[in-house]
């Protein structure tokens, strides 16, 4: 299992999503929160479960969930998540 490194962006579009959704539908943050976890597991066991990326070099994987969009790199020894599309 790879590790995981997150690009300050990575961090910040969770955030601005779980704000906004604290702010509309706060049930729904513990939701993401879980589904959001199980993708990142799942690109640490399977780094080549996306699809390739819009950007050269990188990787998409889509929740069927939330409908987000997680943008990653993989490198030898670990995964760089470089943002969130919500």
């Amino acid at each position: 299992m790879k590790p995981i490194r997150f690009r300050v962006t990575a961090i910040e579009n969770i955030n601005a999503q779980i704000e906004y959704l604290n702010e509309h539908t706060p049930h729904v943050v513990k939701l993401l929160r879980e589904d959001i976890s199980k993708t990142l597991s799942l690109i640490q066991v399977f780094p080549n479960a996306g699809h390739d990326g819009t950007v050269k070099t990188t990787k998409e994987i889509i929740s069927i969930k939330f409908r987000y969009i997680a943008v990653y790199k993989t490198h030898a020894d670990w995964l760089e998540v470089l943002r969130f599309y919500f």
